[in-house]
């Protein structure tokens, strides 16, 4: 009995083992992934922005999903393991519909062969265009303006192709490109000299849609272009109740000589373009000698000297020339920076001479040609200074070390 059980167990284990070693007749073949849209075929899509965030997702049977194919024609795909993107699309005229095509791709790269697909409606938003807030034009300037603005689109600021610009008038607009947002204007552009002046802007996005139009200067005020007269410009730095002693100075000294004159003191400095540079810097480069004056030595009335530090670097650069006059900041002035910077000027002494005294005799003349000059009045704490590169012409107290300068009685070419 235990023998008939024994070669009954192991013929058994023998058909299993039989078995267990048959071969697979019909493998089971890879299959293809599933493709999906967050919004289905059915769905009902408002139009909406141009700039449009498309979602999708893959699922395979068998494996993983190792990326998408996506298009939009379905005949040009493109690649991506990401399961969103944002697209701008591009339209020609107010709306327009567009068909987005997703295949996911497994990891043996199998394609789904039937893409999901929807239908998406997009309307185009006009793009908008204001000029920048603290850069408005003075009431009235030489001819060269500078304009800064900032554009925006619902549709993403990408959209805005050009930016247009009309001087007086909204007919003959010219375009630049919608990367540029400061432009500066001469009258090679079209500026109309002794006349008031007005700038018209747009934006002009890539579907041709157009921003409303805004002005520079705006209703409410002025803008007038003089013209250039002369080859020099004096830069009036000087407090008001100076001007009257300081104008008939200049009338004698300068009785022999036209030049055109900026006022950029009074009105609380209102004629000082907000923007130095290039329209500062490029209304100095009409000149080709600028005369700068500047008030007496207290801190409320002398010369802008951050004003002088922003422009007449790149001024003299160009190769202009200037005659700069002022009154240091006060008797205990130290902040030299500010004037060492534009000036050829090496430092300011410590010490002061504490008076000057009308036709003292210490004043001398270092190069022939020039005239006897002095003060015709007591001047208190005058400061000493070292030059770098500017001839000294005159001197006060020919002190080895030191030179002493005198409000309008030392030049210095720069």
């Amino acid at each position: 009995m235990v023998k008939t059980f024994l070669i009954f167990l192991t013929a058994g284990l023998a058909a299993f083992i039989i078995s267990c070693k048959d071969q697979i007749n019909s493998p089971v073949q890879n299959q293809p992934p599933e493709s999906y849209l967050s919004i289905f075929p059915d769905s009902i899509i408002a139009p909406g922005s141009t700039l449009k965030t498309i979602n999708w997702w893959g699922d395979d049977p068998d494996g993983l999903v190792a990326g998408f194919r996506i298009s939009f024609d379905s005949v040009n795909w493109g690649f991506t393991s990401k399961n969103d993107s944002t697209f701008i699309l591009a339209i020609n005229g107010t709306d327009s519909t567009f068909r987005f095509w997703v295949a996911a791709v497994d990891n043996d790269g199998l394609i789904d062969p039937t893409p999901a697909t929807n239908l998406y409606p997009v309307i185009n938003t006009p793009p908008v265009v204001s000029f920048d807030a603290g850069t408005e034009l003075p009431d009235s300037t030489l001819p060269v303006a500078s304009f800064k603005w900032s554009g925006s689109d619902p549709d993403g600021v990408e959209t805005i192709r050009y930016y247009q610009y009309s001087l007086n008038d909204t007919v003959n607009f010219r375009r630049v490109p919608g990367t540029t947002t400061l432009l500066t204007l001469t009258q090679d552009s079209g500026l109309v000299l002794n006349s008031d002046n007005v700038l018209y802007l747009r934006a002009e996005d890539n579907a041709g849609a157009l921003s409303p139009i805004v002005r520079m200067p705006d209703t409410s005020r002025i803008w007038h272009v003089r013209a250039v007269t002369s080859n020099i410009l004096m830069l009036r730095d000087i407090p008001t109740a100076d001007i009257s002693t300081a104008s008939s100075y200049f009338a004698n000294a300068f009785d022999t000589i036209s030049y055109d004159m900026l006022d950029i003191k009074s009105n609380s400095g209102a004629l000082i373009p907000k923007i130095i540079n290039p329209m500062f810097v490029n209304t100095l480069k009409l000149y080709d000698i600028v005369f700068w004056i500047g008030g007496n030595a207290s801190v409320a009335n002398a010369a802008n000297f951050d004003l002088a530090q922003q422009s007449l670097p790149f001024y003299i650069q160009g190769g202009g020339k200037v005659f700069f006059s002022s009154g240091f900041q006060g008797s205990g002035f130290t902040q030299q920076g500010s004037l060492i910077n534009f000036a050829p000027v090496d430092s300011v002494t410590a010490c002061s001479i504490p008076f000057y005294s009308a036709g003292d005799a210490n004043l001398t003349i270092n190069s022939s040609g020039y005239p006897l000059i002095g003060s015709s009045a007591f001047i208190v704490s005058v400061k000493g200074l070292y030059t770098s590169t500017a001839p000294v012409i005159y001197k006060f107290f020919n002190h080895p070390d030191a030179l002493i300068p005198l409000t309008l009685q030392s030049k210095m070419s720069m």
